[in-house]
C-alpha cells in the first residue's frame, strides 16, 4: 500500500516570488523594446539632420555654380573685345615698324585660353546636371526616410 505524504508549506513566501519574477520579466523585456525604440527615434532624427544639411549644401553648390556660366560668359566676351583690339592694334603695327609674325604668338595664347574657358563651360554644365541628378535622389530619399519614420 502507497501512503501519499504530505507537508504544509507556508505558499505566502512561494507567491512574493512568483509576483517578483512576472514584474521582472513584464519590465526587463518592455524596458529593453522602450530602450530600442527611443534608440531607433535618434537614429531616424540625426539620419534628418544630415539629410537636411547636404540638402541645403547641395542647394548653396548649386546656386554657386550657377554664377559660374554667366561669370565665364563676360569673361568670354572680354576676351573676344580684347581679341579685336589685338587685331586691331596689329593691323596699325603691321603698317608701322611692329611685325606680323610678333603679335601671332600672342594671338594663339588668346585663342587657346578662349578655347580652353568654353571647355569651362561645358565641364561646369555637366556639373550642373549631376548635381540636378544628386539633388532629385537626395529628395527621394529624403521622402523615403520620412515615410519609413511615419510609421
Amino acid at each position: 500500500m502507497d501512503v501519499d505524504e504530505y507537508e504544509i508549506i507556508p505558499t505566502s513566501p512561494i507567491r512574493k516570488i512568483e509576483r517578483r519574477i512576472e514584474q521582472m520579466e513584464s519590465t526587463s523585456s518592455a524596458s529593453e523594446v522602450r530602450r530600442l525604440i527611443d534608440q531607433i527615434i535618434e537614429l531616424v532624427k540625426s539620419n534628418q539632420v544630415i539629410i537636411n544639411e547636404v540638402i541645403k549644401a547641395d542647394n548653396e553648390l548649386r546656386t554657386e555654380l550657377s554664377k559660374i556660366p554667366s561669370k565665364i560668359d563676360s569673361l568670354l566676351s572680354g576676351m573676344n573685345e580684347f581679341m579685336e583690339l589685338l587685331k586691331a592694334t596689329s593691323a596699325e603695327e603691321t603698317a608701322s615698324d611692329v611685325g606680323h609674325e610678333m603679335m601671332d604668338p600672342l594671338v594663339k595664347k588668346m585663342s587657346e585660353l578662349v578655347e580652353h574657358n568654353k571647355k569651362m563651360v561645358e565641364i561646369n554644365t555637366a556639373s550642373l546636371t549631376s548635381l540636378s541628378l544628386i539633388d532629385k535622389r537626395l529628395k527621394r530619399l529624403y521622402l523615403q526616410q520620412e515615410t519609413i519614420a511615419r510609421r
